[in-house]
């Protein structure tokens, strides 16, 4: 199976941040995202945030290379229960830490 382009994964990972940040709130710099996916274009950060300008999902701002999440009356997505998840891990990295444990004893026999 061929790999998404950088720009669509950009664009995925931009458009949840949309949804987290709520209206009116400032986007990641082409710097940040370029940081994040280790990327060096800025055009690709550009081609990634194009679709979303298209949709309504973000304003660009006056200022260059900065967007806004747009208003369209829609309250930010709710908090997302951690909870479970930091369960869930914490029951991982102690299953991690047994197997370390077991490992090292092995090594000392």
């Amino acid at each position: 199976m061929a790999r998404k382009p950088v720009y669509v994964e950009i664009t995925e990972w931009l458009r949840a941040e949309a949804g987290r940040r709520g209206a009116k709130a400032l986007m990641p710099t082409i710097a940040e995202v370029c940081e994040k996916f280790d990327v060096s274009g800025v055009q690709t950060v550009r081609n990634a945030y194009d679709p979303l300008l298209e949709e309504g999902v973000v304003v660009r701002l006056d200022s260059p290379r900065r967007w806004a999440v747009a208003d369209n009356g829609k309250p930010a997505a709710p908090a997302r229960d951690v909870g479970p998840l930091l369960d869930e891990i914490d029951q991982a990295l102690a299953r991690v830490s047994e197997l370390v444990a077991e490992v090292r004893a092995a090594q000392a026999a």
